[in-house]
């Protein structure tokens, strides 16, 4: 019997019993009760419910394949949802697409027994919401910080070329270009080549004060000496860099005995020796990004945080109109916290940090003149160690989003670097062979794929 029935059978009843009254009373008081704690139920289901499809829809939405999107939204959203503290079922979850095939909107219903209320004949709670997420709606600017190395010749180099390739196509939908879509790539080895076309960056004579033989500087720079200017953003108005010259010794022979410029004189040999590829300033067009990437070369030992400040400078809006080409179209840089625009940096390595004996590179050499003041080498890679963990820290007090991947059998102090550099554990991958490269490259490139909640 509900308190309904119960009133209308006392209107019939003539008696005058009062314990009626006092029971339909005491049943109107747990109602009451009972109501106040299945509302507070009812929001808590319709929070989780709402969470859960967020989730499902979130995990779908980068890859809108209409033959598998029912049973991978299912999936993700039972998974968030459960059985819940309120006992809740999912009873229904549907979705359609635009038309542009841009925004996935997905319902769903769930329902719990009620409690209390079911004196009041109410026998289930319910609740239904609405999740409506748009693709790629945010704009990206990405630095791929790759390591060029001599180490990862061969099958390493062609491994990391078609992951990086796969990444760029993730990211442009398998299209020429992508509006708000900006791509830079920074090859390390053991300096960072900033093009020659930047001779203004330079101190003033620099290269003309030094013997380049018979050929000329090639666009590699050195680190700066302090390293309060190394480590940041640091723009050459300010602090004018300095060209990347190695001189004729023991590891690079480049003048013969007769006092003649040995000849051809490139990355093998010279002065330009162990420069890598040309840095390829951020840009909308894939096909650029492609050739730049068919361009890396390996060569030279590693310093993995030169390659990742010179990411930094890639995105910091400080550099804004000094790198040119799309970047000055489209007044790159943008400023940090750009609404809907996301900063990014990808750092890919296969090797520690080193400094060794007789090899020049952008702190100099070991045993010589060098900016890291010790000519001890396990000093020295401490050294560039703590000097990458500050780059990463700036980055990220930035608001830049760094995802890390070791690549091959490294050390733990390495590995820890790298992970710690990560804006998260769940952004820093590690790839023990080359067949493991290319699935990492595209989880970080679906990762990129700006998605938002739009309601």
């Amino acid at each position: 019997m509900n308190i309904r029935s119960m009133i209308s059978r006392m209107r019939q009843d003539e008696s005058g019993s009062v314990l009626p009254f006092v029971a339909v009373i005491g049943i109107a008081v747990i109602g009451a009760t009972g109501f106040g704690i299945d509302a507070a139920r009812m929001m808590l289901l319709h929070s989780t419910l709402q969470r859960s499809i967020d989730a499902g829809a979130l995990s779908t939405v980068a890859k809108l394949d209409t033959a598998t999107i029912q049973a991978q939204l299912t999936k993700f959203t039972k998974a968030n949802f459960g059985s819940g503290s309120v006992g809740a079922t999912l009873d229904s979850l549907t979705w359609t697409i635009s038309s542009d095939k841009k925004t996935l909107t997905v319902n769903a219903t769930a329902s719990a027994p009620a409690s209390l209320m079911k004196v009041l004949g109410i026998q289930k709670i319910s609740a239904s919401a609405q999740s409506v997420i748009d693709r790629a709606t945010g704009g990206i600017e990405l630095a791929l910080v790759l390591d060029n190395t001599g180490s990862m010749s061969g099958s390493r180099l062609t491994a990391l070329k078609k992951a990086s390739n796969t990444l760029l196509d993730i990211l442009f939908d398998d299209k020429d270009s992508a509006e708000n879509l900006y791509v830079g790539i920074v090859p390390f080895s053991q300096s960072v080549n900033v093009g020659k076309s930047h001779t203004g960056w330079l101190k003033a004579g620099s290269v003309a004060a030094l013997d380049w033989g018979k050929t000329s500087w090639g666009g590699c720079v050195e680190a700066y000496s302090a390293v309060a200017d190394d480590i940041f953003d640091a723009v050459p108005s300010s602090k004018p860099l300095t060209p990347y010259y190695w001189r004729d010794n023991t590891k690079n022979d480049w003048i013969s005995d007769k006092g003649n410029k040995v000849d051809p004189l490139d990355d093998t040999i010279g002065p330009n020796k162990s420069c890598p590829a040309e840095v390829t300033r951020m840009t909308s067009d894939k096909k650029t990004l492609q050739t730049a990437i068919g361009s890396m070369k390996a060569v030279g030992n590693t310093h993995v945080n030169f390659g990742a400040v010179w990411g930094w400078r890639m995105l910091s809006p400080k550099w804004r109109g000094l790198w040119g080409g799309d970047m000055t179209t489209y007044k790159l840089p943008l400023d940090y916290n750009t609404p809907r625009m996301t900063k990014a940096v990808v750092i890919m390595t296969d090797g520690e940090n080193t400094m060794s004996d007789n090899v020049y590179t952008a702190y100099g050499l070991l045993n010589g003149t060098n900016y890291l003041g010790t000519k001890d080498e396990e000093t020295a890679v401490t050294g560039l160690n703590t000097r990458l963990a500050e780059v990463c820290t700036a980055m990220k007090n930035s608001g830049i989003v760094i995802y890390t991947i070791t690549f091959g059998s490294l050390d733990k102090d390495t590995t820890d670097l790298m992970r710690g550099c990560a804006s998260q554990n769940a952004f820093y991958f590690n790839s023990p062979t080359t067949a493991a490269l290319q699935p990492i490259f595209k989880a970080i490139g679906n990762s990129l794929k700006s998605l938002r909640v739009s309601r």
